[in-house]
């Protein structure tokens, strides 16, 4: 993922997209607290044919990536509790389409960008220390950052996982 001016229009025309649902989920949560299944689960069969689709990478590049993310926030959600399993949909849709190795610095990403802005808006005084701060912005901001700079971030810090 590479070389955008090379990729098929099509594909660009599907990130871009997949960009928008991204913002609109993004505010929904921030509104509601809250990632609709109504919203999600076709963007989940829309990104699992994408991903065997793939014409910039390895299809189980995406695949993987869909899966480690999904699983992994899906089982944060269970044991603790903190997020919900919407924003494990939601990750495991991040992965799916940004892939292997990008989707580890958007999680990452987004969890650096939820703690900020769980902090910002408690020193602001707009929530206060044990209200809850919806995840779905921070996972598509940080699926932004991963999309765009995920694979040079992990080549200089991972240089083995590229």
């Amino acid at each position: 993922m590479h070389d955008p001016w090379g990729w098929p229009a099509w594909y660009l025309a599907v990130l871009g997209l997949y960009g928008l649902l991204l913002l609109g989920l993004a505010a929904y949560d921030a509104r509601h607290q809250r990632i609709p299944n109504v919203a999600v689960y076709p963007a989940l069969a829309a990104g699992l044919a994408l991903a065997l689709a793939q014409p910039v990478g390895q299809w189980w590049s995406f695949v993987g990536a869909g899966l480690l993310a999904g699983v992994s926030l899906g089982l944060l959600a269970l044991l603790t509790g903190g997020i919900g399993l919407g924003d494990a949909k939601l990750a495991a849709l991040i992965g799916l389409v940004i892939g292997w190795p990008a989707v580890l610095v958007a999680l990452f990403a987004a969890f650096a960008i939820g703690a900020v802005s769980g902090v910002l808006l408690i020193a602001m005084g707009r929530i206060g220390r044990r209200q809850p701060v919806p995840f779905g912005p921070a996972l598509a901001a940080g699926a932004m950052v991963g999309f765009l700079g995920g694979p040079g971030v992990v080549r200089l810090l991972w240089p083995g996982l590229a």
